[in-house]
């Protein structure tokens, strides 16, 4: 089992510091990290706020990936010298262990400001244990995509629900905007277009400000790209659970050998949302056709809506041809005649 790490400090009272952590996920899936410290516990059993910051304060983490955040914490003030204080970084659904912090305050220098002392940390994912062999044994694959499954429904507890509720209504929309090629897609488009049900819908989206609310939790997901390094495609929540359906493939047990990748173009949401923008109307459209297209039951129901639709007014009736004149464009009938 590999060593915990630990940090040891001496700082004088009212002196911030700066925990420069590099992480590292060695786990085999990728992992939500959102750390957490511990209040201070003095060595006269006296609990004193940390005033912790972490900043980012989480980050998404595929396997074998590294980031670096900043843990700041302040030595309480009006402490003694020699007082002992331990605290504890922790990962909350990833390790049962933690990194153990202790400080020793010192005397201060009198009134002078004190810098933020800083201290290198390096943590590999999960605390403690040995980083996992690949190829071990001949249900590894299976085993890998099991711990995969459950590290990702863990993440999800604490992942911001709207991140993955803007990239899955997205989705359904660009579902949506395909069938608007096809004619049967048109035409239901064009019937529920003239339903106060329709109008209704549009003016709900407009008001809430459904699209605006959508890219920006999309900005959030790309966010993620950032961070990770990795290409825009892999900042978007879906296209990481995409990856562990499509890894299923990527070894066959019975066989014991690996097959070729199973590999699909990136799905670009963010770029697709760009061009509907804020416009309410085309966003709710899309969204009708999607569900409709995913759905029977909504596609039923639908149908019937589109069914009460009030005809179309006539069209405007065309002006009466002049009289007289040799133009023979302006008559009906063929040109051959």
């Amino acid at each position: 089992m590999a060593a915990v790490p630990r940090v040891e400090l001496e700082a004088p009272p009212g002196m911030a510091i700066a925990l420069r952590v590099r992480l590292a996920n060695r786990m085999m899936a990728a992992v939500l990290v959102r750390p957490q410290v511990d209040d201070w516990v003095s060595s006269e059993g006296e609990i004193l706020p940390a005033g912790a910051r972490i900043e980012p304060a989480y980050v998404y983490l595929l396997q074998g990936a590294e980031v670096r955040q900043t843990v700041t914490l302040r030595v309480p003030l009006h402490l003694k010298e020699g007082t002992r204080l331990t605290s504890a970084l922790r990962f909350p659904g990833i390790s049962e262990q933690a990194v153990a912090i202790a400080l020793g305050v010192r005397g201060g220098d009198g009134d002078a400001p004190l810098p933020a002392l800083e201290c290198p940390l390096e943590v590999s994912l999960p605390l403690g244990d040995d980083a996992p062999r690949a190829g071990g044994d001949e249900f590894g694959s299976a085993a890998q995509a099991s711990y995969s499954l459950v590290a990702g429904l863990a993440g999800l507890d604490m992942l911001p629900a709207r991140w993955l509720v803007a990239e899955l209504l997205t989705a359904v929309c660009q579902a949506g905007e395909a069938q608007t090629d096809s004619e049967a897609g048109r035409a239901l488009l064009e019937r529920l277009g003239r339903t106060r049900f329709f109008k209704n819908g549009v003016v709900a989206f407009a008001s809430a400000q459904a699209p605006r609310w959508i890219l920006s939790g999309l900005s959030a997901t790309s966010g993620l790209h950032a961070a990770m390094g990795g290409q825009l495609g892999q900042g978007q929540l879906l296209h990481i659970w995409e990856r562990w359906l499509l890894g299923l493939a990527d070894a066959d047990i019975e066989r014991g050998d690996a097959a070729p990748e199973v590999r699909v173009p990136d799905v670009q949401l963010q770029a697709f949302a760009a061009t509907l923008g804020t416009q309410a109307d085309r966003w709710f459209a899309n969204l009708l056709l999607g569900l409709a297209l995913l759905s029977p039951r909504v596609a039923s129901a639908l149908e019937q809506i589109a069914a009460r639709a009030p005809e179309p007014p006539p069209p405007p009736a065309e002006a009466a041809p002049r009289a007289g004149g040799d133009d023979v464009l302006g008559e009906d009938g063929s040109l051959g005649r």
